[in-house]
């Protein structure tokens, strides 16, 4: 394609979705459409705006790939291999690795003599089989590599020269992994080794071939299973030209991405440790091509490493899903409470405390409380409550709640400290006051709920037979349901007094009459005289 004039950045496309991608760092649709035009660019060009995706998003192979393609198309073969450097270990998918393997025949081995290009290219297939060879899709790179190992043997054989025992043992090795891999499509690969053994160790090979083909018909039987759990998390992160994955969670893949993780941790194959951790890591990484904007794959997988007691493992998931999601509330938490749990509680306090900076919130205030009054005590959770309170755009009332409760639990002298919640729900009323004022609404019932289950448990019945100022917001709120339940009353008594003179049928409604008029701790008039005649109409 023809190069966009200079300072293409400043064309209406580049600048359109630059603003996109400032109003949300991670709007994938934008970012293909500024990495398409950038690959068009020289190099020195194109190279900020790859830096600049791939750091927003690490775990978008389609910026990596688009980026080491841009690379390619420049000549830049060097840089190519940089970028392939980066991103290859931590991101085990297919397509990727596809395009690795592309770049080393067509750069490193093209011009090379047929056994020097071997030697380059089994290596090459060895990393790239140890990454995705548990790939259910990766039968065509196992029969590859099987092919140009064996391709050894059959060179001494043709030259008249014995074959060594070392080939032979490499080529056994290669058809043992290849079988036991749980990729598909190996049907005919099966049938080329036992030939192959019946021809190298003769009456032997039965013996030879015994347990590998019991280990091999388990795994065929996995490759099924798993070619099916994994078609929907595949086709979601199809990488098609021009299309980068969205990554975000849908119910659909949510649930496929579940029964995945758990088809992989019940160990079908009874894996060794070791292997079964390499698979589960697989797992994630499969996910996360297709739900890398998912805070739940990161928390979940996170967790079930944690409960296997693989706690290096957990907290690298958790800070790889930060830094894929840097402003997810459920990540901070999680990583939080496992740094917690692991007993590193500065490392906990300075989660909280990042989440608060950069996704505030009330309900990173009400955790970096508790976390403060459980961890360190009062004076940390009272520190906590006061930064909240420099925030009200994002401190409501459970804030406030959250740190009353607090203070009354966990104070050291019960009396003081019940004073001390009542005294901060009081700076929750007049603050919700002053805004129904100000906006014309009423004071959350919420709140007014949450204060008097406060007064009730901590045994304040004065204050919470107290009627609230004449004319405030918290006023109206009261009386407008003591009036609905009056009304109520009132409506129950004169369907009695109307109804034929069955005495039990009255008596039911009087009683939830009267139950219906009980409101702050006192009886009204009228409910005692409907309890009254209920009573004596037998």
């Amino acid at each position: 394609a023809a190069c966009v004039h200079m300072g293409w950045e400043r064309s209406p496309v580049a600048l359109r979705m630059s603003e996109r991608i400032r109003a949300d760092p991670l709007d994938t649709d934008a970012w293909r459409i500024l990495l398409a035009e950038a690959a068009r660019q020289p190099p020195a060009d194109f190279r900020p705006v790859f830096e600049a995706a791939v750091t927003a998003m690490p775990e978008a192979s389609a910026a990596w790939m688009g980026w080491a393609e841009a690379e390619l198309g420049a000549s830049e073969v060097e840089q190519a291999e940089a970028v392939f450097e980066l991103c290859l270990l931590r991101l085990p998918q297919l397509p990727l690795w596809h395009l690795f393997l592309k770049f080393v025949r067509e750069h490193k081995v093209a011009q090379l003599e047929r056994s020097a290009a071997r030697a380059q290219l089994v290596p090459a297939l060895e990393l790239l089989l140890e990454a995705v060879g548990a790939d259910p899709s990766a039968g065509p790179l196992w029969t590859e590599y099987v092919s140009l190992t064996a391709a050894a043997e059959a060179g001494a054989e043709a030259d008249g020269a014995l074959v060594s025992a070392a080939e032979l043992s490499a080529t056994r090795k290669a058809y043992q992994a290849a079988l036991t891999s749980c990729a598909a499509g190996l049907d005919g690969l099966l049938r080329e080794y036992e030939a192959w053994e019946t021809r190298t160790s003769g009456s032997q090979a039965k013996a030879m071939m015994h347990d590998t083909l019991e280990k091999a018909a388990a795994a065929r039987k996995a490759s099924r299973e798993r070619l099916a759990l994994y078609a929907p998390l595949r086709a979601a992160a199809a990488v098609a030209h021009g299309h980068f994955p969205p990554g975000v969670a849908t119910p659909r893949l949510l649930a496929a991405w579940r029964k995945l993780w758990a088809y992989e941790a019940s160990n079908a194959q009874r894996l060794d440790p070791p292997k079964l951790a390499a698979r589960m890591r697989f797992a994630l990484a499969q996910g996360a091509a297709a739900l890398w904007r998912a805070p739940q794959l990161w928390h979940e997988a996170a967790r079930w490493l944690e409960g296997e007691g693989n706690a290096p493992a957990a907290r690298e998931v958790w800070r790889r899903g930060l830094a894929a999601l840097p402003r997810e509330p459920l990540l901070y938490l999680g990583l939080a409470g496992f740094e917690e749990r692991q007993g590193k509680m500065d490392d906990a306090a300075a989660l909280l405390d990042t989440l608060v900076a950069k996704a505030p919130s009330a309900a990173a205030h009400v955790a970096r409380l508790r976390f403060g009054w459980r961890a360190r005590g009062a004076a940390a959770g009272r520190a906590a409550f006061a930064l909240a309170r420099r925030q009200p755009a994002h401190s409501p009332w459970p804030v406030y709640a959250a740190a009353a409760q607090l203070e009354y639990m966990l104070g050291e002298e019960r009396a003081a400290a019940a004073e001390t919640g009542r005294r901060v729900y009081a700076l929750a009323l007049a603050k919700a006051e002053a805004s129904a004022q100000a906006k014309g609404g009423s004071v959350p019932a919420g709140l007014v709920l949450s204060y008097a289950s406060y007064l009730r448990a901590s045994a304040d019945l004065p204050n919470l037979r107290a009627p609230p100022r004449a004319g405030s917001p918290l006023a109206a709120r009261l009386s407008s349901r003591r009036g609905l339940a009056r009304g109520q009353a009132r409506a129950a008594r004169e369907g009695a007094a109307a109804a034929p003179g069955r005495g039990g049928g009255a008596a039911v409604a009087n009683l939830r009459a009267g139950r219906g008029a009980v409101r702050d701790g006192r009886v009204s008039g009228g409910a005692r005289e409907a309890a009254r005649r209920g009573g004596g109409g037998r």
